[in-house]
């Protein structure tokens, strides 16, 4: 599983012209709320809670046969959603019923099939979850809460064929770091990652790392798991979940991040020095994982009373990128 970033500019109030390596596009919108176009023909509408990093994508698209299954040669390394082909004349009525859902794609229709057919309200209520966080809603206690019904059923989703045959048509993003995504296919783990964001927004942290311990061990619920330990300030279990982590890739990168927050808080100021540099060795690695390795060793500067080295640090930043989150607050408190 890879890292997706996505870089842009704004040219006019409530527009920004973004990049890829693979596109170029325009969004517009405000605040959880935007939709997006590129040169592929692709379509992306996004919403969320403004300000949290935690929303739902859709993608639709302009361009005539892009919804049929692409060959494996021909398949764009970004794109993880498979054609689900119109159930045949013979299947349950159900499976036939949750695709006429599906393809309406709204609440409406997820909610009417769950009372007309209760034994799939479970599935029902796991599509229905990233439209209720596109919603705009700003209750964080009910959206958790919807969360929390659904990861109660993994066991259940797991167990189902209809569940996993169309969820194989849906793409979903997490957002790990500032300007970093992951994209995933709608899953059970991804249906994790959202319950662990919302626990994360209410600072129910504790809740949050036992969630991101139950998941499949890959790269990314590693990072959801010493993101959660950072909260908690349990340095101890992040250098033992970073343990032998090498700088292979930008998520690996990012962990040698958390390890040198966890070796500064413990007060060991010449390893967290190490790993920050061996955390920026690569050059490959993106922007903003750099960036961040910058920010983070501001602050071990600062405690080491180096104020001079850590405005430097964030200087650099402001360089390449004047919207990093918490510099030009930084920079005043060091003044």
């Amino acid at each position: 599983m890879s890292l997706r970033f996505r870089r842009s500019m704004k040219i006019l109030p409530g527009v920004r012209l973004n990049f890829s390596k693979s596109a170029m596009g325009l969004s517009f919108g405000v605040p959880g709320a935007r939709i997006s176009v590129n040169t592929r023909g692709d379509v992306y509408t996004s919403a969320g809670i403004p300000g949290t990093g935690l929303y739902a994508v859709e993608r639709t698209s302009l361009s005539k046969g892009r919804t049929r299954k692409r060959s494996a040669r021909n398949q764009e390394p970004e794109t993880l959603t498979e054609y689900v082909p119109p159930p045949g004349l013979f299947a349950p009525r159900r499976q036939r019923a949750l695709y006429k859902a599906l393809q309406k794609g709204t609440l409406e229709a997820l909610e009417e099939l769950a009372v007309k057919f209760p034994d799939i309200k479970y599935i029902c209520d796991a599509f229905a979850l990233p439209k209720y966080l596109m919603s705009g809603s700003n209750d964080l206690a009910g959206l958790t809460l919807k969360a929390a019904k659904v990861w109660a059923t993994r066991a259940e989703l797991d167990r189902s064929w209809i569940f996993a045959h169309h969820a194989k048509a849906f793409e979903m993003n997490v957002k790990v770091a500032p300007g970093v995504d992951v994209p995933m296919r709608f899953s059970i783990q991804g249906l994790g990652h959202m319950y662990i964001e919302l626990l994360q927004l209410g600072e129910r942290f504790q809740e949050a790392l036992e969630v991101a311990e139950s998941l499949e061990p890959d790269q990314i619920s590693a990072l959801a798991v010493c993101e959660n330990e950072v909260q908690l300030r349990r340095w101890k279990d992040v250098l033992e979940t970073t343990e032998d982590i090498e700088n292979e890739d930008d998520a690996t990168a990012l962990l040698l991040i958390f390890r040198a927050i966890a070796f500064r808080e413990e007060g060991k100021l010449d390893a967290s020095i190490e790993t920050l540099r061996l955390a920026r060795s690569s050059r490959k690695r993106h922007e903003d994982i750099l960036n961040k390795a910058l920010y983070e060793r501001s602050f071990l500067y600062e405690k080491q009373g180096k104020k001079a080295l850590a405005r430097k640090d964030l200087e650099k930043i402001l360089a390449t990128d004047s919207d990093f989150p918490g510099v030009d607050q930084r920079l005043k408190d060091l003044e």
